[in-house]
């Protein structure tokens, strides 16, 4: 790989991870994503705790494998157990990723599978196009509209 290229896809994965971040309206800089060593990585701390899980902290984890996932943290934060997979869309738009996280709190979120194995050149090679700030990417791109990045009202 081009150095040019994986220095492309570890920003577009801060700036893609930071844009779910600002879409659910998340207090701080409460998120970690990483490229390297595989798979690619994202953690975000939730601040709010599910109804069914009121003694455990909440995340919303993402990998190159799976797509995104909402999470709870056992045994001291150190080990997370999915509680509901977004589903087949790997890097989804922000806000989409935001309806999810409110569905799995209002106890409305179906139940999917991970997204499963992929390509990983072809995922950097996706989360590269997110190296350009979210606000000022093309109004297209394939397969689906770009939507503006927004800020929620908090709950």
């Amino acid at each position: 790989m081009h150095l040019e290229y994986e220095h492309a896809a570890a920003s577009g994965l801060r700036r893609y991870v930071s844009a779910v971040a600002e879409e659910l309206g998340c207090s701080g800089e409460a998120y970690y994503a990483h490229l390297d060593p595989p798979p690619a990585y994202a953690y975000l701390a939730l601040d709010d705790r599910l109804p069914d899980h009121p003694g455990q902290d909440t995340a919303l984890v993402w990998n190159e494998h799976d797509g995104w996932a909402v999470a709870i943290e056992t045994t001291a934060g150190h080990e997370l157990s999915v509680v509901r997979y977004l589903g087949a869309e790997r890097l989804p738009p922000p806000p989409e990723v935001a309806r999810f996280v409110d569905e799995v709190f209002a106890g409305r979120a179906p139940d999917a599978a991970p997204a499963g194995t992929t390509d990983g050149a072809k995922v950097r090679q996706h989360l590269a196009t997110y190296a350009i700030p979210y606000q000022e990417r093309p109004t297209e791109r394939p397969g689906r509209p770009v939507e503006q990045a927004r800020r929620r009202p908090a709950r």
